[in-house]
Formats: C-alpha cells, sequence, structure tokens
C-alpha cells in the first residue's frame, strides 16, 4: 500500500488445459497468530446436523455483520445422512484415502460470483479445495474473510465440506474476519477436503478522509472495485492459525499463494463495462467473464464503464494495461498533460528493471488502475493508483504519480512474490517498496536521486527523528503519518545503508537472493537476515543496531 498523506494468465510454457485439473489439486505453506479468538458481538456459531435435521446455531453474542444486522439469522444447513460404508474414519482422514498431492501449490479456489452491478451485491458461490501442508492433523481449517471487518457488507448464508463426497463440516463459526470450520475428523498431512461457501456482499460507497484508504472495495459513481472481497486460507504458524486484529493502520493481511478460477455473472450493467482484473480471460458470452490467475495472494478486479484503456507490452514480455478515467488527461494552455501514458511508460521501464533485478515477473499481464478513492493499492497482478495523483500530475516525473506507481509495481516482488506478516512485520514489504522508488530513479532519473531523498523521506523524517523503530508492528502506530515515516521512509534510509555497507552488487546480490528465496513462501525476517554472509552481518551490525529493535529474532 502507498502513502495517501504523502504533497494471470501465466506464461505460455503452462497449457491452460492444466490449469482447471491443477486448481483441484494444490495448497501452500504454513505460517499464524492465535488459536482461538474470544466470542464478541459479531460472533456466530453453528453445528451442522448430520442427518436432514436443521442445524443448531448457537449466538454467542449476535450475528455476524450482515445486509441487515438487526434482523437477519444464519440460514439453516442440511445435509444428508452419511452411508454406513462411506463413513470416513472417525479417528482420521488418512494417506490411503488421498489423492497424490506433491508439488501441488497453495489451494484452489473455483468462484462463480453473480454481481448485481446496479445494486453493488455480489452473490458467491465459493468452492476452494484444501489440503493440509503441515506436518500436523488438523481438526479444523480457518479462512480470513476481509468484508466481515466491515459492518453491513458481508452475509454468510453456508458453509458445506465434503470428503470422498461426503459431508464433512461438524460446525463453523465467524467472528470478524476469522471463519474456523471444524471437520468430522482430523485431516493428516497431504490430504485435503473441499469447501463450498455462499456468501453475499454489498459493497459500500468510498467513503472519505481515512475512510477512503479501503476504496479497493467499493463503489463510487464510476467505479466497482474488489478487492481483498474473498475467502482466503488462512496462513498456518506451528500449531495455529494467523487471523490478526484489525487496525486501523496499515494492513494486517498474510496470505499464501493459490489458484484462482473466477467467473463473474454481470447483470444490471451498462453494455460499455470493463472488468480489469489479472490472469488469463475468456468471454462465454456478453454478460459473462472467467478469469484464470495462478499462484497468486488472493484475486481482485474492476468494474466500470468509463475506463480508458491504453496497453503496450514491455521488454520483459508482459502486457501492461492502463485503465484510466477521463481525468487522467487535462488540456492545459500549454498542451496535454497525459497521465495515463506517463503511467504506461513507468510501469513498463520498472517491471522490466524489477524482473532483471529481482526475478521474472510471472504472468502475461499487469493491470493498473485509476482508483476513484485516495491511495494506491497493491494485489498479485493488479495495483490501483489513486485518482488525486493523476489530478496533480504536472507532466514532471517529480510528482507522486511517478512515485506511487513505481512503488505499487515494486510491490509485484515485496509482497505478491515474497510473502511476509503485513501486521508484525510490514517493514518487510513496504521499505524495500519504498527504497525500490529510489533504485528506479536512480536508473531513469539519476538527476532527480536527491530530490527523491528530499522530498519522499526528508519532508517527514528530519535527522533527529525519534520515532519508532524500522521492525514496529502496525499495532504500535497511533497515527499513519507515523507509521509511514518509521516503516517506510526509515527502512528505505536503513536498506540504502546496509547497500552503503556491504557495497552495491553484493546489496543487490542479497536482494535477488532474498526474492528467490521467498518466492511462493510467507517468510520471516529470519530468512532476509539469513542471507548476509558472517563478513556481511559484522559490516552491517551497526546499522542494523540504529535502525532495529533489539529484540528483532536471528541476529547474533
Amino acid at each position: 500500500m502507498t502513502d495517501v498523506l504523502n504533497p494471470a494468465a501465466i506464461k505460455p510454457a503452462r497449457l491452460t488445459a492444466l490449469i482447471t485439473v491443477a486448481l483441484w489439486l494444490m495448497v501452500g505453506c504454513n505460517f499464524v497468530r492465535t488459536d482461538a479468538v474470544a466470542a464478541t458481538s459479531t460472533t456466530v456459531r453453528v453445528i451442522v446436523a448430520t442427518n436432514a435435521e436443521s442445524p443448531q446455531q448457537i449466538e454467542t453474542s449476535s450475528p455476524v455483520p450482515t445486509l441487515n444486522a438487526a434482523a437477519r439469522t444464519m440460514q439453516p444447513i442440511s445435509t444428508a445422512t452419511l452411508a454406513a460404508t462411506n463413513t470416513p474414519s472417525t479417528n482420521m482422514l488418512t494417506e490411503d484415502g488421498c489423492e497424490a498431492s506433491a508439488g501441488q501449490p497453495g489451494a484452489a479456489h473455483i468462484v462463480t460470483a453473480d454481481v448485481d452491478y446496479a445494486a453493488h451485491t455480489v452473490r458467491v458461490d465459493h468452492r476452494v479445495h484444501v489440503i493440509n501442508r503441515t506436518n500436523d492433523l488438523l481438526a479444523d481449517v480457518v479462512l480470513n474473510i476481509e468484508p466481515n471487518r466491515w459492518a453491513g457488507v458481508f452475509m454468510l448464508e453456508s458453509v458445506l465440506g465434503t470428503y470422498n463426497g461426503n459431508p464433512f463440516v461438524t460446525a463453523y463459526e465467524a467472528t470478524g474476519r476469522r471463519l474456523r470450520v471444524e471437520l468430522a475428523a482430523p485431516i493428516e498431512p497431504g490430504c485435503g477436503v473441499e469447501l463450498q461457501l455462499v456468501y453475499v456482499l454489498q459493497i459500500p460507497p468510498v467513503g472519505q478522509g481515512v475512510s477512503s484508504l479501503t476504496g479497493y472495495l467499493g463503489y463510487t459513481a464510476r467505479q466497482l472495485n474488489l478487492g481483498h472481497w474473498l475467502a482466503t486460507i488462512a496462513v498456518r504458524r506451528g500449531s495455529a492459525w494467523v487471523s490478526h486484529d484489525v487496525a486501523q493502520i496499515g494492513e494486517q493481511i498474510v496470505s499464501e499463494t493459490a489458484n484462482w478460477d473466477v467467473t463473474f455473472n454481470v447483470a444490471n450493467a451498462p453494455v460499455e463495462l470493463h472488468i480489469a482484473a489479472p490472469g488469463r480471460l475468456e468471454r462465454p458470452d456478453g454478460d459473462t467473464w472467467r478469469f484464470v490467475l495462478i499462484e497468486s495472494r488472493e484475486f481482485s478486479a474492476s468494474m466500470s464503464d468509463q475506463f480508458n484503456i491504453i496497453a503496450q507490452e514491455s521488454t520483459s514480455g508482459t502486457m501492461i494495461e492502463v485503465y484510466t478515467f477521463d481525468d487522467a488527461v487535462i488540456n492545459t494552455a500549454n498542451g496535454v498533460i497525459d497521465g495515463a501514458a506517463h503511467v504506461l511508460l513507468i510501469a513498463s521501464r520498472s517491471l522490466s528493471m524489477y524482473s532483471d533485478l529481482f526475478g521474472e515477473y510471472p504472468y502475461e499481464r499487469f493491470l493498473i488502475v485509476e482508483g476513484d478513492f485516495s491511495d494506491g493499492m497493491e494485489f498479485s497482478g493488479l495495483v490501483f493508483v489513486g485518482r488525486d495523483w493523476f489530478r496533480t500530475f504536472t507532466g514532471e516525473p517529480t510528482g507522486y504519480l511517478t512515485i506511487i506507481t513505481v512503488h505499487e509495481v515494486a510491490h509485484q516482488w515485496w509482497y505478491a512474490r515474497v510473502g511476509s506478516d503485513q501486521a508484525e512485520t510490514p517493514w518487510l514489504d513496504e521499505a524495500l517498496a519504498t527504497y525500490s522508488e529510489y533504485i528506479f530513479f536512480e536508473e531513469y532519473y539519476p538527476a532527480l536521486r536527491d530530490w527523491w531523498w528530499s522530498f519522499r523521506v526528508g519532508t517527514f523524517v528530519p535527522a533527529d527523528f525519534t520515532g519508532r523503530r524500522v521492525n514496529s508492528t502496525v499495532y504500535e502506530f497511533s497515527t499513519i503519518r507515523e507509521y509511514i515515516n518509521a516503516v517506510y521512509l526509515r527502512g528505505a534510509q536503513m536498506l540504502h545503508a546496509l547497500r552503503e555497507d556491504i557495497g552495491t552488487d553484493p546489496f543487490f546480490n542479497w536482494l535477488h537472493a532474498y526474492s528467490q528465496a521467498g518466492a511462493g513462501r510467507v517468510v520471516s525476517p529470519d530468512v532476509f537476515w539469513s542471507l548476509l554472509t558472517d563478513e556481511q552481518r559484522e559490516l552491517t551490525r551497526e546499522t542494523r543496531e540504529a535502525y532495529l529493535s533489539s529484540v528483532l529474532a536471528g541476529f547474533p
């Protein structure tokens, strides 16, 4: 994510015919935060019957936020009686009943989303195949549902689960963004279950001020955005699932990579509607869009009938598409100022440059969407750049349209490629994305290097900075400004100091090695620091002590 307060396609070598098969045969690594979540005012627990009777609903307080929180109750779930000959073991799901799963990534999501564009509602039928990639038995599966952090946005209708065709969910409990699904028997490592969720989203209007920062899930008169709208499998760390507390500062999302097959059926929309979304696109008919995106942290989309679209192939072979509104191009007395064309140029350059430095960008397409809200936001294969940066563009690279575009492109490596805990260790993606801005200016606008340090960093971080350390969590800040200064900007200063400590070539070799080591994973700072040699650890000791807290794990 970027700073509002500052003045799949896959490569052709993979065959489409294999994608659909692979979508059902996968799952990712492990990482987490807490075991049990205490019941809150948004907790509902449903016990699923194992016969034709309706399930038993236990409201520990009041219903999960819904379309009508005052009146709604959970929908009954009936399941067929399990045949005695096909009933799974009451002890565990054993490897004898598992399909081969070695080498399969993440989880596989197949989503059908019925969108009423005029009403701003989405009904989601969401099937996900989950494989136990841990070394332990799993008695439950936890999903994170980001839309449920806001009241009136998310309504859960049902949760079903099957194993070998038999019902296998005994109960589920929703508390805020966390949905815990209890299984009839523990799953052994390498085995998997299929869950089916049905839920409805009432997309909220994009707010003002701080509320506009989450406009990636919201609508305006000219745009409907679906970012972090689908349930994801929580990362598992040790013996617990990661579901972080909600905070207004930064993000609190941790996601493994997964495969996504998403079909939109759109009603009550203008005929000129465009859907900006990553992945390989199919159009079975005029009202249906299907996207397939492989090994992605999530799946996002933006819809509008007012998009102006331009595209260009980068030198690295990626098709870059820019979706903007009329205000991205400004007519002045001195001529036309074309922000859309500038973003296309900057994105093409930075995507190719980062591919050379950090590793190949994995998809055939990369999308930049003008967000009708104040900020930038990263997703796998798609990023938003806020409207204000287009409106204030002067035609020169010295401004936030360049900075924010480059920052969001960099997140395709520091977030989408290398995953980290955005709540506990936000510097691992934000500091690296911010310093990647400087690397871009250093290469393409070397005369503006000092300007970048002064404008981007020096404006907010004085020489006698007394804020928190770079490796602070999002929960340690009371304002967004404090968070950005400490994590983004001081983080960039730290990385530059580390570069001076060990030399430019070893520094970029280090970042490349980190990108390779963390690709497709969720990593901790230990992975980052472990790639230094003993000599480099000693050379960087003073810098690390100056910028980081003394409790950082893995330090000598």
